[in-house]
């Protein structure tokens, strides 16, 4: 299951994919949900990342012919939170909000077999010069089978939890209108047309008076998506919804359209877990079978993502061996 690179640097071989970081480290309460093996640090702002993919999983979408961006996108979420207590110093217990995640992929991902698949990142991590807060950024090139698959990106603020509570008593975002208790009549959407294969796992209703319009369905009891205690609901659990969104209307847009290769997330606001949120899509302007997705509560955007289906017009491809 190794990972090489061309070229002097081993540090690929170095790394142990055999064994998964503390789950404590990447703020999973559920060992089984811990994607990370290893990390070494291999310059001031540079770093090598292990990883290993499992089919059970919650996020690697079972039984698919490829694994979804979705679980690199949850590997790169981990990478955000461990690099941050390992090497830059943030204390356990401190307040992470995520403002953006995105995966693009030059190739679908493999799917995830009996055997673990391993996964190497090559890690740019560095905090933006202005400002005195310490806010940070991660870039990584995605390394699969000795052939670079992908990039991933994450922006992120380990907040000060004074800061961190005094931002969540204002809503964090702005004046809303007033919130309806309930969503509007949904129909239910089967497992199989969201890329899941249980009932709970399916997080969005169509709106059953507009096509373009799902409604946000949340089991507070899921054992993946809320394994933790959270005054929000998890910046990933929007991710996942944006997926399953994206996937429902490509094929509608497009019947029989490959899996997702463009996933870009912004979060603008907390999502509230007792106030409904809708999900809208309209066709984004990089060709056929992208979307722009936009979540709304209460009148307020709380985050909006891209997704596609191929590869965009622009995608700056970059198909050269990466470390």
């Amino acid at each position: 299951m190794g990972i090489g690179r061309p070229g002097p640097e081993r540090h690929w071989q170095r790394l142990d994919f055999d064994r998964c970081v503390p789950r404590e480290t990447v703020h999973k309460a559920a060992a089984a949900e811990v994607l990370l093996t290893d990390a070494e640090r291999l310059g001031d702002d540079r770093f090598a990342v292990g990883a290993a993919w499992h089919r059970d999983h919650y996020l690697a979408h079972h039984g698919g012919p490829a694994a979804d961006p979705v679980l690199l996108a949850e590997t790169a979420r981990q990478i955000a939170i461990y690099l941050s207590h390992r090497f830059f110093g943030v204390a356990h217990g401190v307040p992470f909000v995520l403002s953006g995640i995105s995966v693009e992929l030059f190739e679908a991902l493999p799917p995830v077999g009996e055997e673990y698949l391993a996964v190497g990142l090559d890690v740019v991590c560095r905090k933006p010069a202005e400002g005195a807060r310490l806010r940070l950024e991660l870039d990584a090139d995605v390394v699969l089978r000795h052939r670079s698959v992908g990039r991933a990106r994450v922006r992120w603020e380990p907040m000060e939890p004074r800061r961190y509570a005094l931002l969540r008593r204002r809503g964090g975002q702005g004046p809303g209108e007033a919130a309806p208790r309930t969503a509007p009549s949904c129909v239910p959407l089967s497992p199989a047309r969201v890329g899941q294969l249980a009932e709970r796992d399916v997080l969005i209703a169509a709106d059953s008076s507009d096509g373009n319009v799902w409604w946000l369905r949340l089991d507070r009891a899921h054992p993946v998506l809320f394994d933790h205690e959270s005054d929000h609901v998890p910046g990933m659990t929007l991710v996942e919804a944006f997926r399953q969104a994206g996937r429902v209307a490509s094929a509608d847009s497009r019947p029989g359209a490959s899996g997702a290769t463009l996933l870009d997330v912004t979060f603008t606001a907390f999502c509230e877990p007792d106030v409904p949120v809708s999900i809208t899509a309209e066709p984004a302007d990089r060709g056929a079978a992208f979307f722009t997705l936009r979540a709304r509560q209460a009148g307020r955007e709380l985050a909006s993502a891209e997704v596609g289906h191929g590869v965009p017009k622009s995608s700056g491809m970059r198909l050269e061996a990466a470390c």
